[in-house]
Order: C-alpha cells, then sequence, then structure tokens
C-alpha cells in the first residue's frame, strides 16, 4: 500500500511537469529535460544534524538573474522541487505519527489456562505486520483470577525492525477483551550498556503458556500476579520456594540445586504473603568458560551476539555453484578461486579475546557478508551475561 502511495505521488509529479512544459511561453531546445533539472534543483537540500536545509532552492536564484527564456515555467518547476522537498521531509513524522498510534487488536481468548499467550502474540504481529525472530520480551506483568480470567496484561516487546527498534507497548483493554498495542520507533544504537540477556518473544511465552491450573491453587488465593523482565538470570538461593516448570508439570527445585540459570517468574498474591518462584528452561550445569566455548556461550545469552554471528558465517558470506566460488561482501558477489575461497571461510572470523578479572572481553570481525563487519561484546563469567554490545 504504501509503494502504491509513493508510486501515485511520482507520477502526480510527472504531470505537473508536463503541464508546466505545455503552458511554456516560449519554444525552448530540450525545454522538458531543463524543467526536471531545475525541479531537482529546488528539491536539492543540505543535511545539517537532524536539519535538512533547502539549498538548491536558495542557490536557484542565482540561475534566474541571467535567465531570460521561460523564466515562469522554470520557477514553478524550481517550486515543484521545493514541495518534493518538503514532503520528503514531513512524510517521515507523518508516517512515524500513523506507525506509532495505538492499535485495538481483540484476544483470541480471556483465559490464561484454555488460551495461549504465544498465539496472542502472532495474531497481534498478523494484524500490525511480518513476525520477526528477533522480537524479545523485556517487561511482563499479568495478574490471573483463580480460575484463569486475565484482570491485568502488560507486556514489552522489544524488535529488532530495520533500520530502528522497534517497542510494542501491549496492554489489556478495560473490556477485559482486547488488547491496546502501541508501536514505538526507538533507533538502534550500536552501544547497549548494561545490556539484558533477553530471550525470543515467541519462546519466552510459550514457557508461559506451561503454567496450568493445578500449578496455582495456594489456599485462600484468588488472584495472582505474575512478573517477569524475560531476561535470563543466575537465580539463587531464595527463602520463598523455587519450581522448576516444563512440559512435565511443575518440580520444586532444592536449595542444593541453586543457584542456577533459568527464566524466572515472580509469582505472588495481592499481599505477597504468598510467594514462589516459578523457573522456565532451567540449566542445571554450566560447562567453564575458555577461548575454545565463549563465542557459543555468548550466543547463546545473547541474540544480539547470535544475529551478528550468523549473517557473518556459512552461506551469509559464500557459496559454491556450478563449478563458480562466490564470497559476499556488502551485498555485492565476487568469483574467486577455490584456493581464495577456502582460504576465506577457513580464516573468518578473526576472534581477539581478552580476560579482565571476571569479564571477558572479545572482538570478532569478519570482511565477508553484511555490514557492520566487527562486533565487541564484554561477557561476565559469574553471571554469564552480555553485559555490553557493540558493532559497526
Amino acid at each position: 500500500m504504501e509503494n502504491l502511495i509513493w508510486l501515485f505521488y511520482y507520477v502526480l509529479i510527472l504531470i505537473v511537469l508536463i503541464i508546466i512544459f505545455r503552458k511554456a511561453a516560449d519554444s525552448e531546445h530540450y525545454l522538458f529535460l531543463k524543467l526536471i533539472g531545475y525541479t531537482f534543483l529546488g528539491g536539492f537540500s543540505l543535511q545539517f544534524n537532524d536539519w535538512r536545509l533547502p539549498l538548491g532552492f536558495l542557490i536557484s536564484f542565482l540561475f534566474f538573474t541571467k535567465t531570460k527564456v521561460n523564466v515562469k515555467a522554470k520557477k514553478r518547476a524550481v517550486y515543484v522541487g521545493l514541495f518534493i522537498f518538503l514532503t520528503s521531509s514531513i512524510a517521515p513524522w507523518v508516517q512515524t505519527f500513523l506507525y506509532e498510534q495505538p492499535q485495538e487488536v481483540a484476544l483470541l481468548n480471556t483465559n490464561f489456562y484454555s488460551g495461549s499467550l504465544a498465539e496472542e502474540w502472532k495474531n497481534i504481529h498478523s494484524k500490525l505486520g511480518d513476525e520477526n525472530d528477533s522480537s524479545k520480551v523485556i517487561d511482563f506483568n499479568m495478574e490471573i483470577s483463580d480460575e484463569g480470567t486475565m484482570n491485568d496484561l502488560y507486556m514489552v516487546v522489544e524488535e529488532n525492525a530495520s533500520p530502528e527498534k522497534v517497542h510494542y507497548n501491549i496492554e489489556l483493554a478495560a473490556n477485559d477483551e482486547e488488547l491496546i498495542v502501541e508501536r514505538t520507533k526507538v533507533g538502534s544504537e550500536g552501544v547497549h550498556f548494561a545490556a539484558q540477556t533477553l530471550t525470543k518473544a515467541d519462546f519466552f511465552l510459550k514457557q508461559i503458556d506451561l503454567i496450568k491450573k493445578p500449578m496455582l491453587k495456594e489456599k485462600d488465593v484468588d488472584t495472582y500476579f505474575l512478573s517477569a523482565s524475560g531476561q535470563r538470570t543466575n537465580h539463587p538461593q531464595t527463602d520463598d520456594e523455587s519450581y522448576r516448570i516444563d512440559t512435565a508439570g511443575k518440580e520444586k527445585v532444592e536449595s542444593s540445586e541453586l543457584p542456577a540459570d533459568a527464566l524466572v517468574v515472580d509469582v505472588c498474591d495481592a499481599d505477597c504473603d504468598y510467594h514462589e518462584y516459578f523457573l522456565f528452561d532451567l540449566l542445571e550445569k554450566k560447562p567453564q568458560i575458555t577461548e575454545a566455548n565463549v563465542l557459543d556461550i555468548a550466543q547463546q545469552n545473547s541474540t544480539e551476539v547470535e544475529n551478528w554471528l550468523e549473517s557473518h558465517m556459512g552461506d551469509h558470506i559464500g557459496y559454491e555453484k556450478d563449478g563458480k566460488y562466490i564470497l559476499k561482501k556488502n551485498g555485492e558477489e565476487m568469483t574467486v578461486t577455490e584456493e581464495e575461497y577456502i582460504s576465506a571461510l577457513e580464516d573468518v572470523p578473526h576472534t581477539h579475546i581478552d580476560r579482565n578479572d571476571n569479564m571477558w572481553e572479545v572482538t570478532v570481525e569478519n570482511p565477508y557478508g553484511e555490514s557492520p563487519h566487527e562486533m565487541k561484546f564484554s561477557l561476565n563469567e559469574k553471571s554469564r551475561m552480555v553485559e555490553l554490545y557493540w558493532a559497526r
């Protein structure tokens, strides 16, 4: 739909230029091409920080001091260019405004136990856009009754859309039958300080869907509050009980098994007199971090690291077809010899590793594939979290 709007826009500009050309006062060689040139001049701009200046429109007045033929037609063409400049400057703001307007999406099922939050998320994407595997939950809060009726739901999902990130703020409507979805473009900065070790939205919500009514049967509790950060954490020993939740059901985790790496959901009543921890995707044994496995551990706990490594290996950087060897770089394909091809795949990515106390400082470079070609991250050996990620 958006492409059709822009096509109509440019066709309209062309029609306006044809009208200006036909109404020109004097005959002049290559007049139509000149009008197109004046249009480009009128629309030419200079970018200064976040501001665009109509430099071409200002320069055009110098041309008219010497122009004697069809001055009126040429000035009109310049104003068409200025119109293009103004609309192209305003259009992104209008698009963002319309994109970020709250949308209502009907719930597929108002009961948590019989429904599926993973399916609700898929339904939201089917209504508002294509599903993206890079979506991650960064905040989750839910209130349900003893029978599973959803009384409240608030969830924030971050999506690594191009060219910027998008936050989906999802909230249960007052009628408890719809979700209010507000999308916000938040940019895609290269540095993430204290980056959270987040899991993909679909996986996280499928874990939450494992909670069934028999797991929440505390006496005299008629409302349960569930909250999570979407972050894998090293869950410690606590005074409150911890339970492993998986397809087999609910099983108590003994203190001797803690600390353990897991997706952790806090479960309590209104006053938190009752309080438990539900542990999902529990990892009981952790291999010692070494130079040989630091990349594997980092990409298990960071989608940014995982996505960068996936896009700079295998078919993303080269392939063999019909006896020819192809390497890819920034959207271009280069035919190379077999020796060059094998050497490139064996030598990349280049990895430099430094260890400073409990931090592993890792730099990974690959000249092939798409930009960015360099990635740096810091891995905390104790928490096993990627605490700083940077790519260029």
